[in-house]
């Protein structure tokens, strides 16, 4: 049985990710291009309502996802370079995250608030948005959109808010490397434990102001604490990394019945679920993650659905362009004047967008964000799949 992952000198290949990628993408879309089917129909029954609320209204959890892993492989890759060359390059860090995220990101900001305004005009759409552009060019987005949901809410518009998460990983980048420069490798367990701890913190006294507890900052960095505390107990507790090496398919399998239970019903334990249910969930993730990377007997292995691993490569360009493949297909109904508010027509305009997104994403991957991939290379010492 081959192992899942691979570090050999400078490499590091987890060929499930990118499967894991598409399905955290999968939950975002089916809300923003679905979602409004739930406004037609009046489920009694409590199992279908909540898994259909799971399904359609899941975004959050897919965005959950996200920063899970980008908690577990960018500590993975920190890690990794620390120890093949004693010491973490910061500035060549931050330039491969630069290559990485900000040529996309930007093209998406400068579209929302200077293209998209002038086009508008063009097919004479009027809106009233609050929303300030600096905010998004200095990724601050989260606080822009928290903002906006207290003074101006409903004047905004989902192609700049899809950033806000984009906003917080960069945030995330910006800090995470510093402390393992100024930290000895003795106290990097403590960074992952403050962290989590800190942002319990927080959730507990915002517990009322539901948009802190989405959108903000220290509200969800103990996702990407998670994430990186696996990686790190996988990298240097050997009984951590053999316990998920060892896991057995019924195991692994009851795990993953009650992690979705969970997902989908929920525990409503007051005060406690507010402040420690979003910890549950993303310890489940972050143990989904583990398993697929490490586990050697599993049946369970999403690299083995090679079109959706195949896809999950531009998983990136799919969450910021596919809110613009739905307002591609949302203005062009309402050019022909079709009625947008059916079910039978919500479905058509999901597919219309969805295969818009692919499309656009996979030339925005070949022919404009992989020029500056290839430039990232030169800045890299661990190589990734």
């Amino acid at each position: 049985m081959t192992i899942s992952y691979q570090v050999n000198k400078q490499k590091v290949f987890f060929p499930n990710l990118d499967a894991i990628r598409f399905f955290a993408f999968a939950l975002v879309f089916l809300q923003h291009g679905f979602g409004n089917i739930l406004n037609f129909y009046d489920i009694k029954n409590l199992y279908i309502n909540r898994i259909t609320t799971f399904l359609l209204l899941g975004g959050g959890l897919g965005v959950s996802v996200f920063f899970v892993l980008s908690g577990f492989l960018i500590t993975y890759l920190i890690l990794t370079e620390i120890e093949t060359r004693g010491k973490l390059d910061v500035k060549a860090f931050y330039i491969r995250r630069t290559l990485r995220i900000w040529p996309l990101y930007f093209c998406v900001v400068l579209f929302a608030f200077y293209l998209y305004p002038y086009l508008k005009t063009l097919i004479h759409i009027e809106s009233d948005l609050c929303s300030r552009a600096i905010y998004y060019l200095l990724f601050l987005a989260n606080f822009e959109v928290i903002h906006i949901n207290k003074v101006c809410p409903g004047h905004d518009s989902m192609v700049e808010n899809i950033v806000w998460s984009v906003a917080i990983e960069e945030q995330f980048y910006l800090v995470w490397p510093l402390f393992f420069l100024l930290l000895s490798k003795k106290y990097y367990k403590y960074i992952f434990l403050s962290v989590i701890a800190i942002s319990l913190v927080f959730r507990f006294f915002n517990l009322n102001d539901g948009p802190v507890l989405y959108f903000h900052t220290l509200s969800v960095c103990a996702d990407l604490a998670i994430g990186g505390l696996g990686a790190y107990l996988a990298f240097y507790s050997k009984p951590f990394k053999n316990f998920f090496e060892e896991l057995k398919p019924l195991t692994i399998f009851t795990i993953y019945v009650l992690g979705f239970m969970y997902c989908i019903f929920g525990v409503n334990l007051g005060v406690i679920t507010q402040v420690f249910g979003r910890l549950v969930m993303t310890l489940f993730f972050a143990f989904i993650i583990l398993e697929q990377c490490f586990n050697k007997s599993s049946s369970y292995k999403f690299g083995r659905l090679k079109l959706i691993s195949k896809a999950g490569k531009y998983t990136y360009g799919y969450y910021l362009l596919h809110t613009i493949g739905i307002l591609i297909v949302n203005n062009l109904f309402r050019l022909y004047g079709i009625n947008l508010l059916s079910p039978s027509i919500i479905l058509v305009k999901g597919f219309m967008a969805l295969l818009i997104t692919f499309i656009i994403s996979y030339f925005s991957y070949q022919y404009f964000e992989s020029y500056f991939i290839k430039m990232k290379t030169k800045f890299s010492f661990i190589t990734k799949d």
